[in-house]
């Protein structure tokens, strides 16, 4: 699930059995934080706006009893308000298991208070998320660390670019990538260097208030992506049936 241009790095992911969150800024709120019925791991890159909504965290925790996982930037403005035992705080390469999900931090390329990208791994499944970072050429380290690659290409980021976001595919490698943070232009940019460069990788642009079902790409069996702005679902889908929330 995409959570829209609010939170241009917002991504749900759900497989069978386990729910997680990051970086929804201030898009789930209000009703739309009743609606949560499942959240294992609540997933903050940054304290920047269009990531992080100290507010919006506190109500989804507090909702969820989700572990909630930040970078040092985000960590005092919770640390008040957040059961210590539920919330992490995380700095570039650590690696942690948490409620049954492996989370390797590593550092963002990115203006901020220690910021950080994501490595997940579940049972069946890992993935990628940059947040609004440049390349860190660490990444070279993690070639193969990462099924799906959730990347960066601009937008309001003054690191990211399609160009950056290229350099993060080649160092993963992964089979699938979705681009995120950025605009039409950009998105569209990256996918003709992908085509050019690395043209066996499964390519997606998730577009406003449409859902685009991961699981029928190659290899993927459980993510879901929903971009929607003003109203919030949780989708999960398999191959033989379609659950909504």
């Amino acid at each position: 699930m995409w959570l829209g241009a609010s939170a241009p790095s917002g991504i749900l992911l759900k497989n069978h059995e386990k729910v997680v969150l990051i970086d929804p800024a201030n898009t789930i709120a209000g009703e739309a934080v009743q609606r949560l019925q499942q959240l294992d791991i609540l997933l903050i890159t940054h304290e920047h706006t269009d990531h992080f909504s100290s507010s919006a965290v506190i109500a989804i925790q507090s909702r969820t009893a989700a572990i909630v996982v930040v970078n040092p930037g985000s960590f005092n403005a919770l640390s008040r308000s957040i059961p210590s035992d539920k919330l992490v705080k995380m700095t570039s390469g650590n690696s942690q298991v948490l409620s049954g999900i492996g989370i390797t931090a590593i550092a963002s390329i990115h203006p901020g208070d220690k910021p950080l990208t994501y490595i997940l791994t579940f049972s069946d499944f890992s993935a990628f998320h940059g947040s609004d970072s440049g390349f860190n050429s660490v990444l070279n380290g993690y070639k193969g660390k990462a099924k799906l690659a959730m990347v960066p290409t601009g937008g309001a980021s003054p690191t990211a670019s399609p160009e950056q976001a290229l350099q993060m595919v080649k160092a993963l490698e992964p089979t699938d990538v979705i681009a995120m943070h950025g605009s039409t232009d950009s998105y569209n940019r990256l996918g003709t260097l992908l085509a050019q460069q690395m043209p066996n990788v499964h390519y997606v642009i998730p577009q406003p208030t449409s859902s685009l079902v991961v699981d029928e790409m190659s290899g993927i069996g459980f993510v879901t992506i929903l971009a929607c702005v003003t109203v919030f679902f949780l989708i999960a889908r398999d191959r033989r049936r379609e659950l909504t929330h």
